[in-house]
């Protein structure tokens, strides 16, 4: 199975960070998805729990269901 894409349409980066408004994935991040690797695509899932606590552009602060996926994406690596 593999992994979903956290992308919600909303694809917008931010200039002071260089993350996606709505994903919170880099603009590499997000041109490497479709060929990358389950591996990478884990790391990046990862990496957005930590990235949406430190942004502080409006959307983070509304997004609550990517953190959602995120939180159910890390517990399925745990297992």
């Amino acid at each position: 199975m593999s992994t979903p894409s956290p992308c919600i349409s909303v694809c917008q980066m931010d200039k002071t960070t260089g993350w996606c408004k709505g994903c919170y994935r880099t603009i590499e991040e997000i041109i490497a998805w479709g060929q990358g690797s389950e591996a990478l695509k884990t790391s990046v899932w990862q990496a957005l729990p930590a990235r949406h606590r430190q942004a502080d552009f409006l959307e983070a602060h509304l997004n609550r269901a990517l953190m959602d996926a995120c939180g159910n994406a890390s517990a399925k690596e745990s297992v």
